[in-house]
Order: structure tokens, then sequence, then C-alpha cells
């Protein structure tokens, strides 16, 4: 796992819990992102390159609310790992960069990529 270089400098966590809401009986469970802030002009990018990459297209069923059935569409999967806690189900999304997401200097939304970890020969503060 050495090689592995995330596409994101954080990464989303993600939760499964019981819906507390109205809606409760139909959607018993809710599921919630938690995307911060400095990755998600990171994230736009990285689901720009997979739907741009041929081979990160699949098909999937969509629910379409004007027809009330369910539909074929091209799309992506973004996939995610997780466990059951004391509060639900919960994980990380933390996908790979794929070479079409490679880090730029500066992005669309103007946040820098994080700089590196500053390394110095000995261990005294620079203040």
């Amino acid at each position: 796992m050495s090689d592995f270089k995330a596409a994101l400098p954080n990464v989303i966590k993600w939760s499964v819990k019981d819906n507390e809401f109205d809606d409760k009986e139909k959607n018993p469970k809710t599921l919630s992102l938690f995307i911060p802030r400095e990755s998600i002009p990171y994230l736009a990018k990285h689901l720009a390159a997979m739907a741009s990459d041929s081979q990160k297209l699949k098909t999937g069923k969509v629910w379409d609310y004007d027809n009330q059935s369910e539909v074929e569409v091209t799309g992506i999967y973004l996939n995610a790992k997780g466990k059951t806690g004391e509060y639900g189900d919960f994980g990380n999304i933390n996908p790979s960069l794929i070479a079409a997401n490679a880090p730029t200097q500066a992005d669309a939304c103007g946040l820098k990529p994080p700089a590196p970890a500053a390394t110095t020969a000995d261990s005294s503060l620079p203040f």
C-alpha cells in the first residue's frame, strides 16, 4: 500500500443511522457525508477525471421521479470501506489518485494543495 496516493487532502467521513425525520417509515435509514472544506475542489476534480475515463464508467439504475420508475444511466461508483459502531455504520472515503487528477498548484476554487511536511536536520523549532 506504499504506492497509494490519495486524491483528497482529507478523507470524507460517511455514516448511516436510523432516520429520525418524518419519512422514517418509508426510508428507515439516512446517509450522511462529511466532506472537509479543503477536499471539496479535489473531490470535484476527481469526479470529473473519473467521468472522463471510459474505463471508470459503469451502468447503473437510478430513480426517475418524473416517470416514477428506475432508469439505466451511465455513471461512476465512489466506493468506501466502513464498519458498524455504537451509533450505526460509518467509515471513510479515500479515493486513489488517478493520472488525470494530478494535483496542480492552485485549483478552480482558489485553494492550494497542502504543503508537504517540513523536515529539518535537527529538532529545533523555528520560533
